[in-house]
């Protein structure tokens, strides 16, 4: 029979034999903290010649970045040039600017990438992305209709499927252009016998969990919507070792480990760490022997909103398993109140509002679009979802602005399908545990851009 041991613990950086490692993530947060860009355009889509403006925004951890003092921003056409460079001031964390769309340009979309010059000494998959809709009013070319190709990927929940434990497999369903699909599948034994059945809860993701039988080999098979058959490989199967699953109860977080019925010697004491913003948010040993259980209990309500990355390390620091939660207090938005003072109606009649924020924010710095109703509208992203969510994990999350549209259980849930298959690796654990900080190719640019020179002149003497 599994036992299972039951700990709480307050979430707190404790001293313990760690203390390399609190060190070195000490110096990644104060040294080498990234920063991330939110760009806000006055509409999400533009003809050809019309200017596209914009206002950004810049965070560092969870503040925003007053040292850097520069922003660069690529617009790229459909095709991969290069269209325009743009270097823009950046005063109190927030530049603003604008740009044209060349009259001539035939692409159906703009690519803008947005930095600073400090930001491209780390992951450059983390840099502000965005692809801006062009539209042609003279195209009199027909869509050709693009077949879509589907692929499903495997997750299994920590990183690894191990032997004699029950294990969480979680699934991404898209097509070529990161769009999701839907599809129906099984989990067969070698024996052809189905074990498990699974399709998409939302948005081509969702999960099932099962025991792993030694002596047996497990297979993937799915249809997509055209009832077309494909095999996906599973992951292989660990004869030993740990894995980590995450439950959200209520406002608290559990986190189950749990142990193989072979368990090294370097796997009976355990170390867990969770970090948000590159620091320390909990740390804590655990001790297990094989065929245990151990849980822990995280009060969220301590931490601020965003990304917590749990990482469980064997007796000798190396990462074994993974896993990221969100963490969601609604601690992020306000409600403001708009009052028009005066209405002007007429072609380029002036117009008087004024925007009230609440009396506990301290102050403000605001951006408002205003567009004909008439224009297609992009609500699949905003400024608090991409710095809570698409700016802290790998690869496209679709449709990331409904992560944040209410309070419900079933959208906490399907929050935690992209946790669970979108990857953070903003840290390189065995960097850290040898000690090795990130090459810095590009320093800070705390001054702007200046010119200097010398004038010289001749002078003619009559």
């Amino acid at each position: 029979m599994r036992k299972t041991f039951i700990i709480a613990f307050v979430v707190l950086s404790i001293t313990g034999h760690s203390q390399a490692v609190d060190s070195i993530l000490s110096k990644y947060s104060l040294d080498y903290q990234p920063k991330k860009v939110y760009l806000h355009h006055d509409k999400s889509s533009y003809y050809v010649g019309e200017t596209v403006w914009f206002k950004a925004y810049l965070m560092q951890g969870l503040l925003p970045a007053q040292q850097s003092k520069t922003l660069y921003i690529d617009c790229i056409a459909d095709n991969g040039s290069v269209l325009s460079h743009i270097v823009s001031p950046i005063v109190n964390a927030s530049p603003n600017g604008q740009f044209e769309i060349p009259a001539d340009y035939k692409g159906s979309f703009i690519h803008i990438r947005a930095y600073t010059k400090w930001m491209m000494n780390f992951d450059t998959a983390f840099l502000y992305s965005k692809n801006i809709l062009i539209l042609q009013k003279h195209s009199g070319k027909t869509k050709i209709p693009v077949g879509i190709i589907p692929s499903l990927e495997l997750f299994p929940e920590g990183g690894d499927i191990i032997m004699g434990v029950r294990n969480k497999i979680a699934f991404k369903a898209r097509d070529q252009f990161g769009r999701p699909v839907k599809i129906k599948g099984r989990l067969l034994d070698d024996q052809g016998k189905t074990i498990k059945t699974f399709s998409p809860l939302h948005d081509g993701m969702g999960s099932f969990s099962f025991v792993p039988k030694d002596g047996i080999n497990y297979t993937i098979k799915w249809t997509d919507e055209k009832n077309t058959s494909h095999t996906s490989v599973l992951p292989k199967t660990k004869q030993e070792g740990i894995s980590i699953q995450v439950i959200e109860d209520g406002t608290k977080r559990l986190i189950n480990i749990n142990a193989g019925k072979q368990l090294p010697d370097n796997l009976k004491q355990l170390h867990l760490i969770g970090t948000m913003q590159q620091e320390i948010a909990f740390r804590n040993n655990v001790n297990i022997e094989a065929g245990n259980s151990i849980r822990r209990i995280i009060p969220p309500e301590t931490l601020p909103s965003g990304i917590l990355n749990i990482t469980v390390f064997d007796a000798n620091w190396k990462a074994i398993a993974e896993r990221i939660t969100f963490i969601n207090n609604n601690d992020y938005s306000f409600q403001p109140s708009m009052v028009v003072q005066h209405w002007g109606l007429g072609r380029r009649k002036r117009n008087e509002i004024e925007i009230h924020l609440p009396d506990s924010l301290a102050g403000g710095d605001l951006s408002i679009s205003v567009t004909d109703e008439a224009i297609e509208k992009d609500t699949s992203d905003n400024i608090i979802s991409h710095f809570l969510l698409s700016s802290d994990i790998r690869g496209k999350v679709y449709n990331p602005a409904y992560y944040f549209s209410n309070n419900s259980d079933s959208v906490a849930q399907h929050l935690d399908l992209v946790m669970l298959t979108h990857g953070w690796r903003r840290f390189n654990w065995e960097d850290i545990h040898k000690g090795i900080l990130p090459k810095i190719n590009y320093p800070k640019d705390t001054a702007y851009l200046s010119l200097t020179g010398k004038f010289s002149a001749l002078l003619k003497i009559n």
